[in-house]
Protein backbone atom coordinates (compact mmCIF):
# COMPACT_ATOMS: atom_id res chain seq x y z
CA UNK A 1 0.00 0.00 0.00
CA UNK A 2 2.86 2.49 0.90
CA UNK A 3 4.13 2.27 -3.13
CA UNK A 4 1.01 3.87 -3.84
CA UNK A 5 0.56 6.01 -1.59
CA UNK A 6 3.88 7.40 -2.44
CA UNK A 7 3.22 7.69 -5.93
CA UNK A 8 2.59 11.48 -6.44
CA UNK A 9 0.55 10.58 -9.42
CA UNK A 10 -1.97 8.87 -6.87
CA UNK A 11 -4.68 10.10 -5.54
CA UNK A 12 -5.34 9.45 -1.80
CA UNK A 13 -9.18 8.56 -0.70
CA UNK A 14 -8.61 7.98 2.90
CA UNK A 15 -12.40 6.17 3.30
CA UNK A 16 -12.95 6.73 7.62
CA UNK A 17 -15.93 5.03 9.84
CA UNK A 18 -17.72 7.78 11.53
CA UNK A 19 -18.12 5.39 14.68
CA UNK A 20 -13.74 5.25 14.86
CA UNK A 21 -11.95 8.15 16.58
CA UNK A 22 -11.28 9.54 13.48
CA UNK A 23 -7.76 11.68 15.64
CA UNK A 24 -5.93 7.89 15.60
CA UNK A 25 -6.64 7.48 12.37
CA UNK A 26 -3.37 5.21 10.21
CA UNK A 27 -4.98 6.22 7.00
CA UNK A 28 -4.80 10.09 7.82
CA UNK A 29 -1.69 9.41 9.54
CA UNK A 30 0.11 7.78 6.51
CA UNK A 31 -1.18 10.12 4.20
CA UNK A 32 -0.66 12.85 5.57
CA UNK A 33 3.54 11.66 5.97
CA UNK A 34 3.34 11.06 2.20
CA UNK A 35 1.10 13.90 1.15
CA UNK A 36 1.82 16.93 3.75
CA UNK A 37 0.15 19.62 1.87
CA UNK A 38 -2.71 17.32 1.39
CA UNK A 39 -3.42 18.48 -2.02
CA UNK A 40 -4.24 14.75 -3.45
CA UNK A 41 -6.24 13.15 -0.20
CA UNK A 42 -9.64 13.43 -0.19
CA UNK A 43 -11.15 12.30 3.47
CA UNK A 44 -14.59 10.76 3.44
CA UNK A 45 -16.34 9.95 6.41
CA UNK A 46 -18.73 6.61 6.15
CA UNK A 47 -21.57 4.77 8.20
CA UNK A 48 -22.59 8.62 9.70
CA UNK A 49 -25.22 6.98 10.89
CA UNK A 50 -23.15 5.12 13.97
CA UNK A 51 -21.70 8.00 15.11
CA UNK A 52 -22.37 7.69 18.71
CA UNK A 53 -24.17 10.05 21.04
CA UNK A 54 -22.69 13.34 21.08
CA UNK A 55 -19.97 12.68 18.70
CA UNK A 56 -22.16 14.30 15.52
CA UNK A 57 -20.34 17.56 16.37
CA UNK A 58 -16.52 16.38 16.34
CA UNK A 59 -18.17 14.76 12.44
CA UNK A 60 -19.65 17.69 12.04
CA UNK A 61 -16.41 20.44 12.50
CA UNK A 62 -14.11 18.20 10.58
CA UNK A 63 -16.98 18.24 7.29
CA UNK A 64 -16.67 21.88 7.50
CA UNK A 65 -12.91 22.42 8.29
CA UNK A 66 -13.81 23.49 11.48
CA UNK A 67 -10.60 21.45 13.07
CA UNK A 68 -6.89 22.04 12.93
CA UNK A 69 -6.61 18.75 10.63
CA UNK A 70 -8.02 19.69 7.96
CA UNK A 71 -7.29 18.66 4.74
CA UNK A 72 -6.95 21.46 1.18
CA UNK A 73 -9.88 19.00 -0.64
CA UNK A 74 -11.90 18.67 2.64
CA UNK A 75 -13.59 16.21 4.05
CA UNK A 76 -16.87 14.55 2.27
CA UNK A 77 -19.44 12.29 3.76
CA UNK A 78 -21.36 9.84 2.62
CA UNK A 79 -24.01 6.71 4.08
CA UNK A 80 -24.05 3.79 1.99
CA UNK A 81 -26.60 1.02 2.30
CA UNK A 82 -26.71 -1.10 5.46
CA UNK A 83 -26.29 -4.83 5.71
CA UNK A 84 -30.71 -4.49 6.09
CA UNK A 85 -30.90 -3.09 2.71
CA UNK A 86 -28.42 -5.41 1.16
CA UNK A 87 -30.53 -8.36 2.37
CA UNK A 88 -33.33 -6.89 0.85
CA UNK A 89 -31.70 -6.61 -2.31
CA UNK A 90 -32.30 -2.57 -2.54
CA UNK A 91 -31.07 -1.41 -5.57
CA UNK A 92 -28.55 1.50 -6.04
CA UNK A 93 -30.96 3.68 -6.73
CA UNK A 94 -33.00 3.34 -3.71
CA UNK A 95 -29.70 3.40 -1.67
CA UNK A 96 -28.81 7.12 -3.20
CA UNK A 97 -32.23 8.08 -2.31
CA UNK A 98 -32.84 6.69 1.20
CA UNK A 99 -29.27 8.53 1.76
CA UNK A 100 -30.33 11.71 0.28
CA UNK A 101 -33.06 11.59 2.73
CA UNK A 102 -30.82 11.15 5.57
CA UNK A 103 -28.67 13.80 4.88
CA UNK A 104 -31.93 16.32 4.19
CA UNK A 105 -33.85 15.02 7.48
CA UNK A 106 -31.11 14.00 10.32
CA UNK A 107 -29.36 16.56 12.51
CA UNK A 108 -26.75 17.70 12.13
CA UNK A 109 -26.61 17.03 8.65
CA UNK A 110 -29.37 18.20 7.53
CA UNK A 111 -28.45 22.13 8.72
CA UNK A 112 -25.33 22.07 6.42
CA UNK A 113 -25.73 24.47 3.72
CA UNK A 114 -22.83 23.22 1.17
CA UNK A 115 -24.35 19.90 0.35
CA UNK A 116 -21.40 19.15 -2.12
CA UNK A 117 -20.21 17.82 1.21
CA UNK A 118 -22.77 15.09 1.93
CA UNK A 119 -23.54 12.24 -0.85
CA UNK A 120 -21.94 9.67 -3.08
CA UNK A 121 -23.38 11.49 -6.01
CA UNK A 122 -20.96 14.43 -4.78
Amino acid sequence: MNDYLKNSRCVILAVLPCNVDFHNSQILAEARKVDPATKRTIPVLTKPDLIDDGGEMSAKELLLGMKTDSFSMGFHMVKGRGQAALNKNESIEQGLKTEQSFFDNTEPWRGITDKSLLGTKN
